[in-house]
């Protein structure tokens, strides 16, 4: 958000000890060289560093979000900011990330935010123009239509676009995406703005959950809004909360940005047991970033000289996947115990889980070695910012893999998280 960043990067003069600590088993990732992906670069205490790709240093990164069609799910968009710098770029991570298409944001004053690919699935019958006829073939079926959506910072203004690389039939029932798939041009074509409203007034981030349809959209507060994906209406909100150790109610944390909803499809059912971790308990989140903050007190977080984060090193252990060891699908929620929401916090070197149904934080990953802040800002460099899945499938065995990178970062990272 680039005056609140400008500010920040002017005041912020937090101890390096602190934001840019090492606990690797290596030297610094961001000057080693890429790898295959069976390869291990540079192990963390809370990941696996497994590929460098080059990344502009222009692009001032809001999201980033994987193509969800068969046909191009190689594809990863990003969504960058500014104003009259906005753009939606296409990337093809098997080419070194090399970029394939860029796209403005129009009218060049709205300020990019948080992007996320989705799909909605249109029935055909006999009452539409071609008669329900495909290639030659009478079909009673569900055209499924990819896209993307993007929202505004402050100016309450969203667009979706629709991605006219494989547009796919499904049959009735059947929402594989290998049938009589239609090819198309490819590029993204806006066809539809809204406008939206949230408790800041703002839009951060945005992650599309298929399994209920929803999207779970941030503004920069404390909550997570839940929309409804063909309405883009408020279904319900969750205020993001965190249990800290020594104290017994838990506080309301602020600033949450970029999301991406995951499925670590790993170790369910089973609680840390001591090991490879950090309780989150154990997150040393500074009070800006609580709620206590949040309104009428005259605060003003971007001009605070303290605002980073650090993680306890005496530990009490690994935290558990959930609250509870059990499988949430049980409970009707949608959701099964491997299902979360990965988030960004604004100027934190972290990754947060958070339970898809409560908001609870269940787990902090610390990246802070990844691209240490000592040397961003002799680079220029900005925050951390920007969370996609690789489209690699997770397992117990290989855990789950990530696109990471920041605002104004020369590079981008892809990392297998440790549970």
């Amino acid at each position: 958000v680039d005056q609140k960043i400008a500010t920040a990067l002017a005041t912020d003069t937090s101890s390096s000890s602190t934001r840019s600590s090492s606990t690797s088993t290596a030297t610094n990732p961001s000057s080693s060289s890429s790898s295959s992906s069976s390869s291990i670069i540079y192990k963390s205490r809370d990941y696996h560093l497994l590929e460098i790709v080059p990344h502009s240093r222009t692009s001032f990164t809001q999201g980033l979000t994987l193509s969800l069609s068969s046909s191009n799910n190689n594809i990863l968009y990003e969504g960058t900011g500014l104003n009259h710098q906005s753009q939606i770029l296409q990337h093809d991570p098997t080419q070194n990330m090399r970029t394939l298409e860029r796209k403005k944001v129009e009218p060049g004053h709205l300020f990019g935010e948080g992007i996320t690919t989705y799909y909605v699935d249109r029935r055909l019958d006999n009452t539409d123009s071609d008669g329900g006829n495909i290639n030659g073939k009478h079909h009673n079926n569900v055209v499924r239509e990819h896209r993307l959506i993007q929202l505004t910072w402050q100016d309450g203004i969203g667009m979706i676009y629709r991605i006219n690389d494989t547009p796919s039939i499904a049959e009735e029932g059947n929402t594989d995406d290998n049938n009589n798939e239609q090819k198309a041009d490819s590029s993204l074509e806006l066809i539809d703005k809204f406008t939206f409203n949230t408790h800041t007034s703002e839009g951060w981030g945005i992650t599309f959950v298929p399994h209920t349809n929803e999207f779970y959209v941030s503004d920069g507060s404390e909550y997570i809004f839940v929309w409804d994906v063909e309405t883009l209406q408020e279904k319900r909100r969750m205020a993001v909360t965190l249990e800290r150790r020594g104290e017994e109610e838990s506080v309301r944390v602020k600033y949450v940005n970029e999301l991406e909803f995951v499925d670590f499809n790993s170790k369910k059912n089973k609680c840390g047991d001591g090991d490879g971790g950090y309780d989150v308990k154990d997150w040393d989140i500074h009070d800006v970033y609580l709620e206590q903050c949040q309104e009428g007190d005259g605060q003003d977080p971007t001009t605070t000289t303290t605002c980073s984060s650090s993680l306890n090193s005496k530990s009490a252990g690994a935290a558990a996947a959930t609250e509870e060891c059990s499988n949430n699908d049980e409970n009707g929620t949608g959701f099964t115990s491997t299902m979360s929401i990965l988030a960004n916090v604004w100027y934190q070197d972290v990754l947060i889980r958070i339970d898809p149904v409560t908001a609870k934080i269940t787990r902090v990953y610390d990246l802070s070695d990844i691209y240490p802040y000592d040397q961003r800002k002799k680079d220029g460099a900005d925050c951390l910012n920007g969370i996609s899945v690789t489209g690699k499938e997770s397992s117990e065995e290989e855990g789950l893999e990530l696109w990471v990178t920041g605002k104004l970062w020369p590079q981008m990272y892809r990392i297998r998280l440790i549970d």
